[in-house]
């Protein structure tokens, strides 16, 4: 008896996406478990296509970080520098529950998106602020 194999079509909606996830920074593996791409193909494509994370940095001329996303989220921009301490606000105050909470979601929404390593580091911020907050009340 002949066996053939099934082929598995892609569009290119998927293959968009396939990328995105990719060069964000989610391992190939991943990325190819997830779209249920193969991986020889993702890995073939990436490097016919260009979009190799080491080809992306040598375009914008940096060097690549094993894991890093593209760019860092509006939480990662650096604290404005005041004056004096009397300049110095105070930041609006929000339960740490509430903030474990929101971190979790937000997470799970990343993941989704494709955005793996930007949700594994909310996770770890969440994880040290509910550490944090057992050592404060306990």
């Amino acid at each position: 008896m002949d066996h053939h194999r099934l082929r598995k079509y892609r569009g290119p909606e998927t293959w968009a996406r396939v990328r995105a996830a990719y060069v964000a920074g989610e391992s190939a593996p991943s990325v190819a478990r997830r779209f249920d791409v193969g991986l020889s193909n993702l890995r073939r494509r990436a490097m016919a296509e260009g979009w190799t994370r080491n080809r992306i940095a040598e375009t914008l001329d940096l060097k690549p970080v094993r894991g890093a996303a593209d760019d860092p989220g509006p939480g990662l921009a650096p604290l404005p520098v005041s004056t004096s301490p009397a300049d110095a606000e105070d930041p609006p105050w929000i339960d740490p529950d509430v903030a474990v909470t929101r971190a979790v979601r937000r997470a799970a929404w990343l993941v989704s998106e494709g955005r793996a390593v930007e949700a594994r580091a909310l996770i770890r911020a969440a994880e040290d602020l509910k550490t944090l907050d057992g050592q404060r009340r306990g």
